[in-house]
C-alpha cells in the first residue's frame, strides 16, 4: 500500500472530493487539509516530522496541491485584523508543509506560484512557436491604446472576485476597454492585462495532466465575450480533436513545469490557434466526461504511486 498522498484544499472543493473518493475506491485514504481544516484536525511541523491529526506523515507520500489558500474573498476581512493576520499566518503554514520533505508533487508550490505569471506563460509560449494575442500590463488607458489599438480587453492580473465597499461580493470577466473603466468602480490604479480584442470563432479549454491531453471547445457566437458569464456555457463544452494544439499545450506545460494545467485558447476567425493563459490549478470537471475523466484517472494514479 502506497504512503497515505497529501491533498491541500477542501472537499467542499468538487475537483478535490472526486479525487478524494477516487482514492478511497482504492483503499487509499488521503490526508486533506488547508488553511482552516488544519486548525480543526490539530498539527505539527518540525525540521524531520509533519503530524496531522495525531497521524505523522511518511516523508516519501506524494501530494497534489488544488489550493494553497482557502476561498475566502467573500468575508470582507479588513486587511491587518486579527482575521486577516490568522488566516495569512496559516496559509505560510500550508506552503511551509507544501515545502517540507522528500515528496513528490503533481505540482510543487514554487513551481506552481511561478507558473501563475500570466506575462511568463505569454513570453515562453512566443518563444516556443505558439500564437498569442499581443497583451501589455498597465493601468494607463492611454499606453494600453497606444500599445494595442482601440478595441482592446481587459482582464484581472489577479483575482477577478473581490468585495466592494457596499460589502457585496463581485466578479471581474474579461471585459472591453472603455473611456471611464479606470475611473469608476473599485479598482482605481490597479493593473489589468490588456490583449488585443481577437475576433473568435471557437473558445478552447485544453487540459493536461502529465503527457494526458483532452481539448473541449465552445462556439464563441452563443456567448458573451467572456463565456464564464453565463452560467450555461459551462454545459455546453464539447469534445474537440485538435490534435496540434494539444501538443503544443502539453509543450508549454513541461516548459513550466506544471503536472497539471487548464489552458484557455482560443481559434480566430483567421489564423492559427492562439494561446490566452493557463492555470495550474484550474478547473476541468464541468467538462464532457470523455474530456475529464482521462485527467481525473492520471491525477488518481499519481497519487496512488501507478504512474
Amino acid at each position: 500500500m502506497p504512503p497515505c498522498p497529501l491533498l491541500i484544499g477542501s472537499e467542499s472543493d468538487t475537483h478535490l472530493y472526486t479525487i478524494a473518493e477516487r482514492l478511497r475506491e482504492r483503499k487509499i485514504e488521503p490526508v486533506i487539509f488547508d488553511a482552516d481544516s488544519l486548525v480543526e484536525a490539530g498539527y505539527s511541523l518540525s525540521p524531520d516530522k509533519l503530524v496531522i491529526d495525531g497521524k505523522a506523515i511518511d516523508m516519501e507520500s506524494r501530494g497534489w496541491l488544488r489550493r494553497v489558500a482557502p476561498s475566502r474573498w467573500t468575508t470582507g476581512d479588513l486587511v491587518g485584523s486579527v482575521a486577516d493576520v490568522s488566516l495569512r499566518t496559516r496559509v505560510q503554514l500550508v506552503a511551509a508543509i507544501a515545502r517540507h520533505g522528500n515528496r513528490k508533487w503533481l505540482t510543487s508550490i514554487d513551481t506552481l506560484q511561478a507558473a501563475e505569471d500570466r506575462i511568463r506563460q505569454l513570453a515562453i509560449a512566443l518563444r516556443v512557436g505558439i500564437a498569442t494575442p499581443p497583451t501589455i500590463i498597465s493601468a494607463d488607458p492611454l499606453k494600453i491604446r497606444r500599445a494595442l489599438g482601440n478595441d482592446v480587453v481587459l482582464k484581472p492580473l489577479a483575482t477577478g472576485a473581490f468585495v466592494n465597499s457596499e460589502g457585496q461580493p463581485q466578479t471581474v470577466h474579461t471585459t472591453l476597454l472603455t473611456n471611464d473603466i479606470f475611473t469608476t468602480g473599485d479598482f482605481g490604479d490597479a493593473p489589468f492585462i490588456a490583449q488585443k480584442r481577437i475576433e473568435v470563432r471557437r473558445h478552447l479549454r485544453v487540459v493536461t495532466a502529465g503527457i494526458t491531453v483532452r481539448t473541449a471547445a465552445l462556439e464563441a457566437d452563443c456567448w458573451p465575450l467572456d463565456w464564464r458569464a453565463a452560467e450555461e456555457a459551462h454545459n455546453a463544452w464539447v469534445l474537440h480533436k485538435s490534435p496540434e494544439v494539444g501538443a503544443q499545450a502539453v509543450q508549454l506545460a513541461a516548459e513550466l513545469d506544471v503536472g497539471f494545467s487548464s489552458q484557455d485558447w482560443l481559434v480566430p476567425m483567421e489564423g492559427p490557434p492562439m494561446f490566452i493563459d493557463l492555470n495550474p490549478a484550474g478547473q476541468w470537471m464541468f467538462l464532457p466526461a470523455s474530456v475529464a475523466d482521462p485527467v481525473t484517472d492520471h491525477i488518481v494514479n499519481f497519487l496512488s504511486c501507478e504512474s
